[in-house]
């Protein structure tokens, strides 16, 4: 029988994010190699890297079948059931692998870290900063566990913790970018302690990947605003942002069409037949627009001691389009194909299916909150699902929201966020949509301006908690001091009481803005047109 050849030339295949040759070659060598355990873990792998999480499940399994005490295999297969949006199972997989004796006696570091990564992307992040720890007790010279390591405290509210990790791998490693973009996240820096001559060392010296480039210049707009130099932090922005922009193929024309769909199709007519619903008073739903204040309002009602944060949950978009290709399979349905057949489902199941894919992160409150700010585009399935669940809509000053949003480097989402024009043709569309689920629901949406919460915290909180049916806790008021992890954009400013700083910082770069200023005067409040 051949002897099945060396893994070496595949592991830097994916090194080197040649994932589509890897998957080629793997799926060639495993017709040779069927029983080959170590080839379907790297097909598991790679199919991640693919956004084939389905996939990755199913060769993480045949690993497991033909290896089934691995417990990087096993981990493997946690990573891979996050990515599919099974959170239950992957907490389930991962309290397993902790019990198992193996993970100690015969994992490597690798095998922490990567079991670290699982709990960090199902927001357990007091369990991945332990094992990110282990990981970097055990190798303390690798760079790799020391960055995640920092992530972790980072999302922890550990920050000089942090800080001092990403000097240290910015001193190994000068070409470490991402570590100058997040170290220079975790505080205001100052006139006299920042990072902008170093930073803008690098530009100088040319970066010759451009998404490194690109976060350079988020970085280095961040710090130049906080020391209060605008004309040079928007002119790093516009090139952060423009090469960002030059690499996208997307058109915001597919998603302002989808939200004027959505208002179309979820009439007050539709939402007001009487259907069979989940009952479950669990969820808080808080939605905006990112950078809205939707973070600030979560981490006062998550220090509710009848309230836990579930964080920004993808369950309720998955669960939905799970049931659609459930109920029309075989179908290759478009963006707007599927909201029209969304209308169909059982709503019931929808809303129960839901609340079952939250557990265990949930269950043990009498309420938890969802916070991905996108759940504004299935506010009518939610209502129609789950009719009593709460709806926190946060606002903002239109300008200040885009601004805010604009001089944002996301990970993945929010593809509308690097273009004035994009930026501005999006808001309207939202703006538009945010209108009609007011209509469609009348006194069941609770608005939250961000400004007021800002200016006046107390009486606002006090009315957010009343809204919740809750009765007033003071803790509400000090959420700073609240313990609990943030991995979004806002985890440092979190750990700070509320203050004024953000409110119109767009005029101060209000002639840059100029063109986006024009395009949302319609929706602008009457002072600023």
């Amino acid at each position: 029988m051949a002897t099945p050849p060396s893994i070496q030339p595949l592991l830097a295949q994916i090194n080197k994010g040649m994932f589509r040759e890897a998957a080629a070659n793997l799926q060639q060598l495993l017709t040779q190699f069927p029983q080959q355990a170590s080839f379907w873990h790297l097909y598991s792998v790679v199919a991640i890297k693919l956004h084939q999480a389905a996939k990755a499940i199913e060769f993480a399994q045949q690993a497991l079948h033909y290896s089934p005490n691995n417990i990087a295999y096993r981990v493997q297969l946690a990573a891979a059931l996050q990515q599919n949006v099974q959170i239950t199972e992957a907490l389930a997989e991962a309290a397993a692998i902790e019990n198992d004796p193996k993970l100690q006696t015969e994992a490597d570091p690798a095998v922490w870290d990567a079991l670290a990564t699982v709990y960090t992307h199902c927001g357990n992040l007091e369990r991945a900063q332990y094992w990110y720890e282990q990981a970097v007790a055990a190798a303390p010279d690798s760079l790799h566990f020391q960055f995640n390591l920092a992530t972790a405290y980072r999302g922890n509210g550990q920050f000089d913790k942090a800080e001092a990790i990403y000097d240290a791998v910015i001193a190994k490693n000068p070409q470490d970018y991402e570590a100058y973009a997040n170290r220079s996240q975790l505080r205001k820096q100052t006139p006299d302690a920042n990072h902008i001559s170093e930073m803008a060392g690098l530009l100088a010296q040319g970066i010759a990947e451009w998404r490194e480039e690109s976060r350079i210049c988020y970085a280095l707009a961040k710090e130049c605003e906080d020391v209060a130099r605008y004309e040079q932090s928007f002119s790093y922005l516009k090139r952060g942002a423009d090469l960002r922009r030059q690499h996208m193929s997307y058109q915001v024309s597919s998603d302002v069409e989808a939200m004027d769909k959505i208002i179309a199709t979820f009439s007050a007519e539709l939402v007001q037949q009487t259907r069979a619903s989940c009952d479950s008073a669990e969820p808080i739903f808080i939605i905006g627009l990112p950078r809205t204040g939707t973070t600030l309002a979560e981490r006062i009602v998550d220090s509710h001691s009848e309230v836990r944060s579930a964080g920004e949950l993808q369950n309720f978009a998955s669960q939905m389009i799970k049931q659609v290709m459930a109920q029309f399979p075989g179908q290759q349905l478009s963006k707007l194909a599927l909201i029209e057949k969304s209308t169909e489902l059982d709503f019931a199941a929808l809303g129960q299916s839901y609340i079952d894919s939250t557990r265990p992160m949930t269950g043990q409150h009498a309420h938890f909150i969802d916070k991905l700010p996108l759940n504004y585009l299935y506010l009518g399935l939610i209502k129609m699902a789950l009719p009593n669940a709460k709806i926190i809509h946060l606002t903002r000053h239109p300008m200040d929201a885009c601004y805010a949003i604009y001089k944002t480097l996301f990970a993945q989402a929010y593809p509308f966020s690097y273009d004035l024009n994009d930026l501005g043709d999006y808001y309207l569309a939202y703006h538009r949509l945010m209108q009609h689920w007011h209509k469609v629901f009348p006194g069941q949406i609770y608005d939250l301006s961000y400004e007021d919460l800002v200016h006046n915290p107390e009486q606002q909180s006090k009315a957010l908690i009343d809204y919740c049916g809750l009765q007033w806790q003071p803790q509400c008021l000090n959420f700073h001091h609240n313990p609990s992890a943030s991995m979004t954009a806002s985890a440092a400013q979190v750990r700070q009481p509320i203050h004024t700083g953000s409110v119109q910082k767009w005029r101060h770069y209000e002639a840059q803005l100029q063109p986006l200023l024009d395009k949302l005067a319609r929706v602008l409040p009457s002072a600023d047109v």
